[in-house]
């Protein structure tokens, strides 16, 4: 009798405690889970990070550019404060335009944060290239050129993408025929060379004077030098425009 009546005691007791730690469990789960909402809604998404970094790259090349961005995948465990301002997406001093690159991300706002990404950029557009193999010394004419599109980030020493940029320009090596032409490839054409006797072109108020001078320095299209005229021995600074011939503005 005495068994019976313990046994109808002890069963509801075991399952009150049961249905209390059931009841408390779910009380916990339910706030760390509003405690992770809540922390999570103040944390700086990673999507945003890396859209932020998508445009910032597309904004560095022209419309006729095809770019494309992969990012390192970011650490799961980077937990960053929302910035209540724009992200601001930066080069740090030596990182390449294009190829395998870092980029930086940085907040400015109350609590600042900055972190660097690794990041692939590959970009496909026109660009200049030979035309058919060129000698070293080479002065280039636009014969000597055609454009196609080409895979950019694979020009390391940088491209051009019109003839004009480098039309007349000196090639400082040979070229095999289909090749970018990129800076590091030519070199601008020395159109006066120091001592040169030359033609000065002086302009004002519309009129132009031609008069005979003698270059101080060497200069390519463009280029300031100072020349001096022969007639008065005045030294006078004026713009490199054709071989030769120096145009000075009175």
């Amino acid at each position: 009798m005495l068994l019976l009546m313990f046994v109808t005691i002890f069963k509801p007791t075991v399952r009150l405690r049961a249905l209390f730690a059931i009841c408390l469990a779910s009380i916990c789960l339910v706030l760390y889970s509003n405690k992770l909402l809540a922390e999570t809604e103040l944390l700086q998404p990673v999507a945003d990070i890396q859209k932020t970094i998508e445009d910032h790259v597309r904004q560095q090349f022209p419309e006729s550019i095809q770019v494309a961005t992969t990012i390192s995948k970011l650490d799961p465990r980077l937990r960053l404060a929302k910035c209540p301002q724009p992200l601001e997406v930066f080069s740090p001093p030596g990182a390449r335009k294009l190829g395998p690159t870092t980029l930086g991300v940085r907040c400015f706002g109350t609590t600042p944060w900055q972190i660097f990404v690794s990041v692939e950029i590959k970009a496909f557009g026109p660009a200049v290239v030979s035309n058919h193999p060129l000698p070293r010394g080479t002065i280039i004419h636009v014969s000597d050129l055609k454009i196609e599109r080409r895979d950019l980030s694979s020009a390391m020493h940088g491209y051009y993408s019109s003839f004009k940029e480098v039309e007349g320009m000196e090639l400082r090596y040979s070229l095999a025929s289909g090749f970018i032409i990129g800076p590091m490839s030519v070199k601008p054409l020395h159109l006066v060379k120091q001592g040169d006797l030359v033609t000065i072109l002086a302009e004002t108020k519309g009129l132009q004077i031609r008069v005979k001078g003698t270059a101080m320095s060497s200069g390519f299209r463009g280029q300031y030098i100072r020349i001096k005229n022969t007639g008065s021995n005045r030294v006078l600074e004026g713009e490199v425009v054709a071989s030769k011939t120096v145009r000075v503005k009175l």
